[in-house]
């Protein structure tokens, strides 16, 4: 896959998280649970969150792939 910004080859890997990984809008002080018209990119209490992801090192930019999950909302 090449970079949406740059247009340089991007290495396929993987992108791993915490408890919760959102997509929001603007920064969250007390909680990362989505707000309206943000996204809950995945949830788990008891495992390591993992995505499919490719990575541009050149203008370090990471392209996710969440659509294996059941927490799409917004």
């Amino acid at each position: 896959m090449n970079c949406p910004v740059c247009g340089k080859e991007m290495e396929k890997g993987l992108a791993q998280g915490g408890q919760i990984l959102s997509w929001v809008k603007e920064k969250h002080k007390l909680s990362m649970l989505p707000k309206k018209g943000e996204v809950l990119l995945g949830r788990s209490s008891f495992q390591i969150l993992t995505f499919e992801a490719c990575i541009c090192k050149a203008c370090k930019k990471v392209v996710l792939d969440y659509s294996k999950n059941n927490y799409q909302n917004g």
